[in-house]
């Protein structure tokens, strides 16, 4: 599999990738695979600007190889026929998994009984989210509760109708994960945060409504759930060196009229004890510090927002104060393997942290102030 890299734009629906991440639809929407079942997908996606190849892959008539699949960041798989063979391809896509790559995994192969319409074989030994299998509904529906507004999954996310909408049962139990949005009806609309990272499962059926018009409006966000779930799960996938990390909580701007951000660089392999923190648009020669926590928030403070809550761990020690060049640029190489947290705290695989910078300002209407970039989640293997 080729080399990631990650998100570092202030929203999740604008991403600025080093190199535009490569997805397979790899699902069986149709016998043929110029049916609007994969090409509407394939062309919504490629209008986000996200993505770079967005290839159609053959699952009905065939089972690709692992092999086939390591050229892409990510998978993105749902059913309304049959896959050729669910239980092979299930084995791939685990396989697929543990190499690193990212799998979104959408309905019908979310919900259907029908048999080979599911992905089987390995995939059932932990990887999946939702319970495959469970039975699904449909009828009208909408966007119900979003149960972690910060969640970057949930970025650009405000509406979502759909006239016929294909959707698991409400009681459809969840594996493991968290449910970040629900179907007014509670069905699970969005599964994320599996521990073995790069995995989110959808409760939506992808193609929208100009392919048919019972699927969901184009007009609301199911278009950007998707391309928000496969880039969040190509964020989380194991093994990944480069750029680091997802962004969410829009920073307040300063007194630059910019509002500062927050990046990183190394590898998110907890082991591997490579994390560089880096902040851009902070104003000149401004002294700042980076700040983690387990928590994310988004809580006005001083003239800006801070992106923490919890437990909130500061960089203050020898070194790690820093000033911002003419730039407004600093960066800080931090040692994850013992945090300062009063007892020298290790980052473990599993792990979720979230990032900001902290940074003095002067606004010309109250004097001295502070100010705050926005957040950076990263999710450690």
């Amino acid at each position: 599999m080729r080399l990631r890299t990650l998100l570092l734009g202030a929203a999740l629906g604008s991403p600025a990738f080093a190199q535009l991440p490569d997805v397979a639809i790899a699902a069986a929407a149709s016998g043929s695979l110029g049916d609007c079942r994969y090409t509407d997908v394939q062309a919504y996606l490629q209008a986000t600007g996200q993505f770079g190849n967005i290839d159609i892959v053959d699952c009905v008539t065939t089972t690709p190889a692992l092999g086939d699949l390591t050229p892409y960041d990510a998978v993105l798989t749902w059913t309304n026929v049959s896959y050729n063979d669910a239980a092979a391809l299930g084995d791939v896509f685990a396989d697929y998994v543990d190499q690193g790559g990212a799998v979104v995994v959408a309905v019908f192969a979310t919900s259907s009984t029908t048999a080979n319409r599911s992905l089987e074989g390995r995939w059932q030994t932990g990887y999946e989210l939702i319970q495959v299998a469970g039975g699904n509904v449909g009828g009208a529906a909408s966007l119900g509760a979003i149960n972690n507004a910060l969640h970057p999954t949930v970025q650009g996310v405000s509406t979502l109708e759909a006239s016929s909408a294909f959707r698991p049962q409400a009681t459809i139990p969840i594996l493991q994960g968290t449910v970040i949005a629900e179907w007014d009806d509670g069905a699970p609309l969005i599964v994320t945060d599996a521990p073995l990272g790069g995995r989110v499962d959808l409760g939506l059926y992808p193609p929208s409504n100009n392919c048919s018009a019972s699927f969901f409006d184009i007009t609301t966000d199911g278009d950007v759930i998707v391309a928000n779930a496969l880039t969040y799960a190509i964020s989380t996938a194991g093994g990944i060196t480069g750029n680091l990390g997802v962004n969410y909580c829009p920073a307040t701007p300063n007194s630059t009229g910019n509002a500062a951000e927050i990046s990183a660089t190394g590898s998110n392999t907890a082991s591997d004890n490579d994390v560089t923190l880096a902040a851009s648009g902070v104003p000149p020669m401004q002294f700042g510090i980076f700040l983690t926590s387990m928590t994310q928030a988004a809580t006005p403070v001083a003239s800006g927002t801070l992106c923490l809550g919890g437990n909130i761990i500061r960089f203050q020690g020898p070194g790690q104060i820093l000033q911002a060049d003419m730039n407004g640029e600093y960066a800080l190489g931090i040692d994850i393997s013992a945090l300062p947290a009063g007892v020298p705290t290790p980052i473990m695989a599993g792990d979720t942290y979230s990032f900001t910078t902290w940074f003095r300002d002067v606004d010309p209407m109250i004097g001295n102030t502070a100010n705050f970039s926005n957040g950076l989640e990263i999710v450690f293997n």
